[in-house]
């Protein structure tokens, strides 16, 4: 009896039921240690310490945790696999909710091993849920989708209504991170219809939330807000101070949007302190983030700096990539507006790297595979439909040939007809392979094409934003200068990076550029835009034939442009044999590229580190995006050069 107890408790876990457990009450668990030091079987007080920390769960997690050691204890002695399962499933959405996502998978994993080993397998599709949730919190979607989608097919099989209408909650707050907003929505109404099934009204308080968030992402904030209050109402009448306060930072972003942030401000703190309270270190740092925000709005640029400061480095202690991409930005903003260049810049180039590390073509591939794998449970039911189909007529035709059996004739004309109609049905049959061969393949190139498109998309909008970030920083450096040199230097910079463009739709290969082709075509450009000619300056170049990936080049070729321009500015006090010169060589997967001038070199105390000039500070920054160093040095004139691997993709 107690065995099938625990099975039912653990077939929806901690994490899934949040209104399973009672409100906490200290007579109740005074009680249950009562019953504790009289119990003499292991199993009994294994069970008896599983309700303990169940009534501590939600609000006192530390707790919890300590009980649910000493419970597996027990469950230790006794090689209890269930009670092994239950323990290590518990401990692990502790861990989850306290943010050491490590743990939490390690705990999961172990309660599935024990679950297989029970061959209880609605433990295994629970734990597999619960990953899920780690993942998507770590902002690693595919492994995220991958385990609820595995979840999903489990629960299915045994028609599991309520824990169905969970996997579909969570589906839908995945695609909303992807903002895939529409595939959202049909997630959270399939997961109502399930709760409506399953007759669990309380689970909606979750659903509501979910679709609160998704107004919010969709420009919706009165329709949020909405959502939000009745999803908090839920939450306060059952003492769940996460689900709760989750709801007041949702609140707290649309006061922003309506401009009261000192509101907001005050609502954030509060929901710090009060999730800090229960150690839900994702929580707390969400709300550092938000409160950085607010107090940004309100030009408090230092304390915006310090919440933000924290909430990254609680990000980087439980590796959520979501939330060290916004940090990243929002403190560039922040080192912006306080005009701290070299700040602004370094967390610029890590909020771009992230950036292209979380959107790549890999969530292209994600959303393919999500799309292939959702839908196979509906073609398992159409080729059912079609074997029944396919039995009946079979029936049909045993009763015609025995009904015709008293006449030798209609036999032979049924047989006949039934050849007939088999040649004709496996003609179709091979017409029908056919087209449905050249549909199949059609699909497929219209995906990839897709795919490509958005793509080439996410590298034009980088782009520009780059170009957006160099006449921002362009901007700060104008005093003293002439403008038209400052706007001949920056259309440069653009020139250059448009030629990749130019480039990569001329090539077969989206993803490699010919090197010798792009740097001809940038000397060209220079040579006629600072007329070279006029100058008596010659510009050479040695460039091995070798094809560089679309996303080193660009770094790339804005370093060289910067260093090319830079000795055309100031490189030469001699009127004849005045030579810029660019190498280019490839040995193994290393790439060395020199740029020089036969000038009069660097001054003897030069240091890259203070100097002024924004072209040579920004090479710098561009070298470390291809894991490399830019070297100076004088060489009967200037002399700078960088290495890096050339990727192989």
């Amino acid at each position: 009896m107690l065995r099938m107890l625990q099975k039912t408790i653990l077939a929806v876990t901690f994490a899934l039921s949040a209104f399973a457990a009672s409100s906490q009450n200290q007579q109740k668990i005074d009680s249950l240690q009562h019953l504790v030091t009289k119990e003499t079987s292991q199993k009994a007080i294994a069970y008896l310490y599983s309700l303990i920390a169940e009534e501590y769960y939600f609000n006192y997690p530390d707790s919890a945790l300590k009980y649910s050691y000493i419970g597996m204890s027990y469950s230790k002695r006794n090689n209890d696999i269930t009670d092994l399962a239950f323990f290590h499933n518990v401990i692990g959405v502790i861990y989850k909710n306290k943010s050491v996502y490590d743990s939490a998978i390690f705990h999961y994993q172990e309660a599935i091993k024990y679950n297989l080993l029970d061959t209880f397998y609605s433990g295994v599709a629970a734990n597999l849920n619960n990953i899920g949730q780690v993942y998507l919190q770590k902002g690693d979607y595919d492994k995220a989708l991958t385990n609820y989608l595995k979840s999903l097919q489990i629960f299915e099989a045994k028609n599991d209504t309520l824990n169905i209408g969970e996997l579909h909650s969570n589906i839908g707050a995945l695609m909303i991170e992807i903002n895939e907003f529409d595939a959202a929505e049909e997630h959270f109404n399939l997961s109502r219809k399930q709760y409506i099934m399953a007759g669990a009204q309380m689970q909606e308080a979750w659903i509501m939330y979910d679709l609160g968030n998704l107004k919010l992402k969709t420009g919706k904030p009165n329709e949020a807000l909405v959502y939000f209050n009745e999803s908090a109402k839920v939450w306060e009448k059952f003492d769940r101070i996460k689900g709760y306060y989750t709801c007041m930072l949702r609140i707290g972003e649309i006061m922003m949007i309506n401009g009261n942030y000192s509101e907001a401000e005050k609502l954030f703190a509060k929901s710090r302190l009060k999730l800090a309270e229960i150690d839900n270190q994702q929580s707390v740092a969400e709300s550092m983030m938000l409160m950085g925000r607010a107090q940004f709005q309100q030009k408090k640029f230092i304390l915006a700096i310090g919440n933000l400061r924290g909430a990254l480095k609680l990000s980087n202690s439980f590796n959520s990539n979501q939330m060290k991409l916004n940090a990243y930005f929002d403190l560039y903003q922040c080192y912006k507006s306080l005009n701290n260049t070299d700040s602004a810049l370094y967390f610029l180039e890590n909020y771009k790297h992230l950036n292209d590390t979380i959107f790549s073509e890999t969530r292209n591939q994600l959303m393919a595979e999500y799309q292939i794998k959702l839908k196979l449970n509906t073609k398992e039911v159409t080729i059912k439909q079609l074997r029944d189909k396919a039995q009946q007529q079979e029936l049909i035709n045993e009763n015609i040939l025995l009904k015709n059996q008293q006449n030798e004739m209609g036999i032979y004309a049924l047989i006949f007809l039934v050849v007939l109609t088999g040649l004709f049905l496996f003609s179709l049959f091979r017409r029908n392979r056919k087209t449905l061969r050249l549909n199949t393949n059609l699909q497929a190139a219209l995906k990839e094409r897709e795919v490509l498109i958005r793509e080439v998309h996410h590298r034009v909008k980088n782009n520009l934003q780059i170009i957006s970030s160099l006449l921002n920083l362009q901007s700060e450096k104008t005093e003293g200068h002439n403008p038209k040199e400052i706007l001949q230097i920056s259309q440069s910079r653009i020139e250059a990076m448009s030629m990749i463009h130019e480039n990569l739709y001329k090539s077969a290969n989206l993803s490699k550029i010919s090197f010798r082709e792009y740097v001809d075509n940038l000397c060209k450009y220079i040579e006629t835009s600072f007329s070279l000619s006029e100058k008596k300056i010659d510009l050479q170049r040695s460039i091995d034939d070798i094809e560089v990936d679309i996303d080193q080049l660009v770094p790339c070729g804005l370093i060289m442009n910067e260093l090319v321009t830079n000795s055309i500015k100031h490189a030469f006090d001699i009127e004849d044999n005045k030579l810029i010169r660019i190498v280019c060589i490839q040995k193994g997967d290393k790439v060395r590229i020199e740029i020089g001038d036969n000038g009069k070199g660097l001054p003897e105390d030069f240091d890259v580190l203070k100097t002024k000039s924004l072209g040579m500070r920004l090479s710098q920054g561009l070298a470390r995006q291809l894991k490399s160093e830019l070297k100076y040095g004088n060489n009967n004139g200037f002399k700078a050069w960088f290495e890096f691997n050339n990727e192989k993709k």
